[in-house]
């Protein structure tokens, strides 16, 4: 409804720019869970939704991959600190090419393997979606990336494989999670993807979220520790620093001691204390002694340099030419006396450096307070084209002790021992115990807060966000200024201790989420895809149990009628409504009393001839079948009626018309017997052979129709209750041996063996309530069944044995077999499994419905079991009486 009045190019341009802005915030997300340094994360879900929207809306969505993911990629630079410019646009763009490259390969793959759109139901389909998109297709993006990376020199070669092994499980653990969620969202049919956003997307989205956080746990317990780890070398990083500048005081401290402790040194003393006692400190250029000369002071102190050997010797200074010339007079001078090393430092003898205004205002620092003073970073005079240094200067007074304010000690001032220290050279000593790849340093004199100045730097360019936010600040204080020590880790520290459980955590999580949407799919599908088939089924059952001619009734385990279909409501003469309030027994009598609401089970029940009743209260012969179903345990009963009232109206005229040709067939045939009969016997003369051949023919026929008339007029009068049975107590063992004897020539003449097994001692005291004659022409039959139809040399054995308060007796033959089609119909009445086999046989169909028509009058039931090719075994049971 949303799309109505809504031309086809808007829906397609809303749906690209929806795809570009979602592409891009799943990427700035995604990207939440790298792990630094760099963009190593192992879920980048844009792969996935761009895989997806593709899939369900048509190549035109590649344009939205493409354009999400240049835009993606330019903020991903920026972010990293590159300013925006044409080379970073080409690179975002041509990364995006392989992503959409990748993503067209997926498209492509899924719909030719696979076809889609599909309900992936199928095991091999789900599978094939997530391989095809996931690992093959993904395989291109990442290969595409690292490639121009390293093309564009952003990566070395060294970490190619690294990084398209990352980018590679990244992009593929993307397509696993996000696909099917917007398969779950967006894809066709709706009605059967929507049923699974509670079964398939709750359950992703929520087993991911908790992914993610044991992630976000995992990589902050990580990212303390590096913390920690680099706090630790930052500070004896620090502390190297601090340790050699305070080296740097001590050395001037002990030259300080010197000149207090003599009254005159010598420029050979001078350089044997520093050669000896303070041997060379790492990274100091020189060390100096700059005597303070007052003004009255000056021709005395140039003669006794003069007479140290210092030819032509007086005080100097720097003119703005750069050349030195005779310094004029001034109130006081600090004049560098002696300096070491000599060779390269002295030409620097002479030169009054009080009057510099960096090096005097550390001069004045140190002589009124009394305590090192080192100058800000200003150009040594040795190399004027050399890095930056600085001067300490440490003040020498007469009598210390007695010195309290800065008049007492600028009265007392002798000079200073200096030390002039190049930059460059002083830090990087201090750093020799430690791998110089591992950190940058950086120190700033902040004594002036408003200018502060570089004091050493060991980088060329800014460090990345990520190792900004681990650096380590310390201020030291020394000489009078204040220095601000940066500690930042390197790039190769932060790889090389870089820890991937992490990512292993999440990559592992994240793929473990993926199978188990997968495997949800396959459950869902087949779940879905099974209740449509039941709803289909059902309403076909609906409607056929509408339309059913017969007449169908559903029975609850109480008896209760619980659904009916019109033929049945039609048949007994109730509204449909109304007749599932009622009970089974009151439409079949029959049924009252096996199910009752008290819950007596219901018997399964052939089709069986009963009563029905309808709702005026008028009976009706019906023929019916139960059926019990069991469905999530409860047990219904299916109840099949048939309206019997036109069989039972042509079974009674055809039941009539048979006993009436039978009995009309008696006479005729008697005396046909007779006459035959007088034939035979030779009364009438000796007949020919042929002739005689032709009668015993006759007479056998007539034999055979005289049977076929008996077994009619049995079952006639069997059906019709009109046979009295004179049923006594009686043994059965003698009487079963006793139908074994009798059958022994028929089965003599069929050359079959019959046997009669042996019995328990405890069998042989039963007795049973039958008719004798009867009894042995059930047996008689069963017998006579088993005999004709076992092979020549085969075997009939007859059995008895006791069930409960019943006796079985049993007649089993090695015969051909009776076919399972058959057993609806071997006991009705002309049942013959083959019509030529009853020919050859010599039989009429009626022996089985007489033989189960006298069991049942004795009370008992009969039945069989058959294997064909191997023989039948046909038992019946019978109530023992006490």
């Amino acid at each position: 409804m949303a799309n109505i009045g809504r031309s086809p190019t808007s829906t397609w341009m809303v749906r690209i720019f929806c795809l570009t802005l979602a592409y891009i915030i799943a990427g700035r997300l995604s990207l939440l869970l790298a792990i630094p340094p760099g963009f190593v994360t192992g879920l980048f879900l844009p792969m996935g939704i761009a895989l997806g929207a593709v899939l369900i809306w048509g190549m035109p969505m590649l344009l939205g991959v493409f354009l999400g993911s240049t835009l993606l990629n330019i903020s991903v630079s920026i972010s990293s600190g590159q300013p925006f410019s044409l080379a970073v646009t080409m690179v975002a763009a041509e990364i995006a090419l392989g992503s959409t490259i990748a993503t067209l390969a997926g498209t492509w793959l899924i719909r030719h393997y696979v076809g889609f759109p599909d309900k992936l139901t199928d095991e091999r389909k789900i599978f094939a979606f997530f391989i095809l998109g996931g690992p093959i297709a993904t395989s291109l993006s990442a290969s595409f990336g690292v490639l121009i990376l390293y093309a564009n020199e952003i990566i070395h070669f060294k970490q190619m494989l690294f990084t398209w092994w990352t980018w590679w499980i990244g992009d593929a653990i993307g397509v696993l999670i996000a696909a099917p969620l917007m398969c779950v969202l967006f894809a066709t049919p709706h009605h059967f993807w929507h049923n699974r956003r509670y079964t398939v997307g709750a359950p992703i989205v929520v087993s991911s979220v908790m992914v993610v956080t044991v992630f976000v746990l995992a990589s902050n317990n990580e990212q303390k520790k590096l913390e920690d780890h680099f706090k630790q070398q930052a500070e004896l990083v620090t502390n190297s620093v601090d340790s050699s500048l305070s080296s740097l005081a001590y050395s001037l401290a002990t030259l300080r001691g010197l000149f207090i402790a003599s009254d005159r040194v010598t420029r050979e003393e001078f350089a044997a204390y520093i050669k000896y006692v303070i041997p060379g400190t790492k990274g100091v250029t020189g060390v100096a002694w700059n005597q303070h000369v007052v003004a009255d002071e000056r021709t005395g102190y140039e003669k006794e340099m003069e007479a140290q050997g210092f030819e032509n010797f007086y005080i100097k200074e720097k003119t703005a030419a750069g050349a030195y010339e005779v310094a004029p007079v001034r109130d006081e001078y600090t004049v560098i006396t002696y300096v070491e090393p000599w060779l390269e430092n002295q030409k620097l003898v002479g030169i009054n450096v009080g009057i510099e205004p960096i090096r005097a205002a550390a001069r004045i620092r140190a002589r009124d307070t009394g305590n090192l003073a080192m100058t800000a970073p200003l150009q040594l005079l040795q190399n004027v084209d050399s890095a930056p240094g600085i001067i300490v200067y440490q003040p020498v007074y007469r009598k210390a002790e007695y010195l309290s304010t800065a008049a007492e000690r600028q009265q007392a001032l002798i000079g200073y021992a200096t030390a002039i220290v190049r930059i460059n050279e002083l830090i990087p000593p201090a750093l020799s115990n430690f791998v110089a790849t591992d950190f940058e340093i950086k120190i700033t004199d902040i004594t002036d807060t408003s200018t502060p100045v570089v004091f050493f730097t060991s980088h060329s360019k800014p460090a990345s966000a990520y190792a900004q936010t681990l650096e380590i600040k310390r201020q030291l204080a020394f000489g009078g200024r204040h220095l601000l020590v940066n500690v930042t880790p390197s790039e190769t520290f932060l790889l090389e201790h870089r820890s991937l459980q992490s990512w292993f955590v999440l990559a592992g999580g994240l793929l473990f989420c993926s199978f188990l949407g997968g495997f949800l799919l396959l459950i869902t599908g087949r779940t879905q895809h099974v209740r449509d088939l039941v709803e289909q089924r059902t309403k076909e059952l609906a409607a056929i149990l509408e339309h059913a001619v017969e007449s169908i009734l559903v029975v609850d385990e109480q008896g209760k009628i619980i659904k009916a279909n019109p033929a049945a409501a039609h048949l007994f003469g109730y509204k449909l409504d109304t007749q599932q309030t009622i009970e089974i027994g009151q439409l079949i009598p029959l049924l009252r009393n096996i199910v009752t609401v008290e819950g007596r089970e219901l018997r399964t029940i052939s089709w069986c001839e009963s009563t029905g009743v309808r709702s005026d209260g008028s009976e009706l012969p019906i023929e019916l079948s139960v059926s019990p179903v069991e469905l999530q345990e409860r047990k219904f009963f299916t109840i099949m009626v048939h309206d019997a009232t036109a069989k039972r109206k042509v079974d009674r005229l055809k039941n009539e018309f048979i006993s009436t040709v039978s009995h009309e067939l008696r006479t005729p045939l008697t005396s046909i017997k007779g006459a035959l009969g007088i034939a035979l016997s030779g009364d009438i003369g000796q007949l020919e052979v042929r002739i005689r051949d032709l009668l015993v023919i006759a007479n056998n026929n007539a034999d055979r129709l005289t049977r076929l008339v008996n077994d009619i007029l049995d079952i006639d009068k069997l059906e019709f209750g009109n046979v009295q049975l004179n049923n006594q107590r009686i043994a059965i063992c003698p009487l079963l041996q006793q139908s074994v004897t009798q059958n022994q020539g028929y089965s003599a003449r069929y050359g079959v063996e019959l046997v009669f097994d042996e019995i328990d001692a405890s069998l042989e005291t039963l007795h049973v309530n039958l008719d004798t004659d009867r009894f042995l022409q059930v047996m008689s039959n069963l017998l006579s069944n088993a005999i004709k139809y076992s092979h020549l040399g085969g075997k009939v054995r007859v059995s008895l044995a006791r069930e409960g308060r019943e006796i079985k007796i049993s007649v089993a033959d090695e015969g051909q077999g009776i076919p399972p089609a058959f057993r609806q119909r071997i006991f009705r009445k002309f049942a013959q499994v083959d019509s030529s086999d009853t020919k050859r046989r010599d039989g009429t169909g009626l022996g089985l419905s007489i033989t189960k028509a006298i069991v049942e009058r004795f009370g008992g039931r009969i039945d069989y079991h058959s294997i064909e090719g191997e023989g039948t075994i046909f038992f019946f049971t019978l109530p023992i009486v006490e």
